[in-house]
């Protein structure tokens, strides 16, 4: 009678555990591989712009080109997208009035990198208007993911 019980308490006890940690092994999961993330997007940039605007120019080419004259900041803001779980780099762009072009007053957008299943995709996804910290903190869509800094050594 007493293995009974104990067949019964024991996948009880088993699903409780699982419903409490599951939120905290998979952040802790996801943030295991934040800093290689974060290397392989510094190392592969360029590239990664120049897909974003190749991929963009394929949809609307005019746009293409409009992001191809952009200046690109080097500052990237980092976040996870809450629905899909993917690692973001969002990077900030401006763009120069044309000649002759009445100046507006909010000429800038964010590009989108995503990061999945181990690698950086730039897919031409953007926001126009808004700048990425901007994204980050009013679009609940996305979570800050904050920098970590390397531990320092000690010296001696």
């Amino acid at each position: 009678m007493g293995w009974l019980i104990g067949a019964g308490v024991l996948p009880l006890c088993v699903f409780a555990a699982w419903c409490i940690l599951r939120r905290p092994l998979r952040v802790f999961l996801e943030d295991l591989h934040v800093d290689q993330a974060r290397d392989s997007f510094r190392r592969r940039r360029e590239r990664l712009e120049a897909e974003f605007i190749t991929s963009l120019g394929r949809f609307d080419r005019e746009e293409g080109m409009r992001w191809d004259d952009a200046r690109w900041h080097d500052d990237v803001v980092w976040a996870r997208d809450r629905q899909t779980r993917c690692f973001l780099a969002l990077v900030g762009v401006h763009f120069d009035p044309a000649p002759y072009e009445a100046p507006r007053e909010r000429r800038h957008a964010t590009a989108v990198f995503e990061y999945d299943k181990g690698r950086w995709r730039a897919d031409g996804k953007r926001l126009d208007q808004i700048r990425p910290d901007e994204a980050v903190g009013r679009n609940r869509r996305f979570e800050p993911v904050a920098a970590s800094h390397p531990k320092p050594r000690p010296v001696g």
